[in-house]
């Protein structure tokens, strides 16, 4: 009986142990397998047209512009101006002091007065012995004598007055003056300061109409692909094949067009050229002298400007007649139908079909891959 009961213990652990097995084997089954995420090559396309863009930077100038400084050197003692105020062509812009400028001009005029006291004695001395000469009384080298005499006292006059001139002028110049309407845009000297001839104490822009002046690199000029431009010149004659356009990071979303001025033709250490461009003063912008801009500018001018897309082969699934890419979306694969063009110098093909710049494709394994499939970028 003892047997018996035994045999009935073991032969019900062994059964529950099977049940248990057969339990967690039913559910591992039912469980679905994760999906595989695979790792997959990618590319960003980029528009290969023939459209040629570009950004300067550059900086606002005025329309016209004069660095003023006085003629003559002295202290300065009244400076009517600040930076930023804007002025009316005559306006009094400073003084230097005129003592000593007073002092010259008094001195010139004296010694012209003197000067012509003796050319009038010397005159009245000529007159009396061209008279005795002509009635034989003094002798031809008296009368040579007084002649001279009259000659020099004349030059003496010329010059004494060409000092009066010459000091006048001087005092004239102590007082500096705007040769033309527009602003202050920089002061560089105080009152009471000691200056040089020419040293520049004022620069004065006119802004009714301002420039931009911003560098091409010598790269582009080469590159541009604008038809009939073979030297600057050309591209300053056929502006109306490309566009110019300036930008103020505080004004982001208004473009203020621009036309050519001038370029040079001689390029600077950076291997750039500097290119002034003209744009109309603007009465709702506060724009001033100094301003940074970017400049942006379409070369493209009048050559082919179609959208193209080059892309490796291996990007290409090829089903039947039909042609398809994989694009990369959120984590998925995307499959979208494409037309194949021309091959270029590098093994790339063209396609055309619903992408833009920008868009992520990918270019291995595409034969693999499934609508919809979730998929990962591959780290190199």
């Amino acid at each position: 009986m003892r047997h018996i009961i035994k045999f009935l213990v073991v032969a019900a652990l062994v059964a529950g142990i099977l049940y248990g097995f057969n339990t967690l084997r039913a559910k591992k089954e039912s469980l679905p397998e994760p999906e595989i995420i695979r790792p997959v090559r990618t590319m960003i396309i980029k528009d290969s047209g023939s459209t040629f863009n570009r950004h300067y930077f550059g900086t606002v100038q005025g329309g016209k512009r004069a660095d003023l400084s006085f003629r003559v050197a002295g202290t300065l003692n009244n400076i009517q101006v600040e930076k930023g105020a804007h002025v009316k062509k005559g306006a009094l812009l400073a003084t230097l002091d005129p003592r000593d400028f007073n002092t010259r001009l008094s001195q010139a005029q004296s010694a012209l007065s003197q000067a012509q006291a003796q050319y009038k004695d010397a005159q009245a001395n000529f007159k009396r012995y061209e008279n005795l000469y002509k009635q034989r009384a003094v002798s031809r080298a008296a009368y040579d004598t007084y002649k001279t005499q009259l000659d020099v006292t004349k030059s003496a006059v010329k010059t004494a007055e060409a000092n009066v001139k010459a000091a006048r002028d001087s005092l004239n110049d102590t007082r500096l003056t705007a040769p033309f309407d527009g602003v202050i845009a920089d002061r560089s000297a105080e009152n009471f300061q000691d200056i040089n001839a020419k040293q520049t104490i004022f620069s004065l822009q006119d802004l009714s109409s301002l420039e931009i002046v911003f560098n091409i690199p010598d790269n582009d000029i080469l590159l541009a692909p604008i038809r009939r431009v073979n030297n600057l010149q050309d591209l300053k004659k056929n502006e109306k094949l490309f566009t110019l356009n300036a930008r103020f990071e505080a004004l982001p979303d208004k473009l203020f067009p621009l036309s050519i001025k001038e370029i040079a033709t001689k390029a600077t250490g950076a291997n750039t050229y500097a290119v002034t461009a003209v744009m109309p003063a603007q009465k709702d912008f506060r724009i001033l002298p100094g301003m940074a801009v970017t400049v942006e500018a379409d070369l493209t001018g009048d050559t082919d400007t179609t959208r193209k897309f080059f892309v490796p082969t291996t990007a290409i699934l090829n089903q039947g007649a039909n042609n398809f890419i994989w694009l990369y979306d959120s984590g998925q694969a995307k499959k979208i139908p494409v037309k194949l063009g021309e091959i270029n110098n590098n093994a790339l093909i063209n396609i055309e079909g619903n992408i833009k710049d920008g868009d992520i494709i990918i270019t291995a394994g595409v034969n693999f891959l499934h609508e919809g499939q979730h998929v990962r970028l591959l780290e190199e």
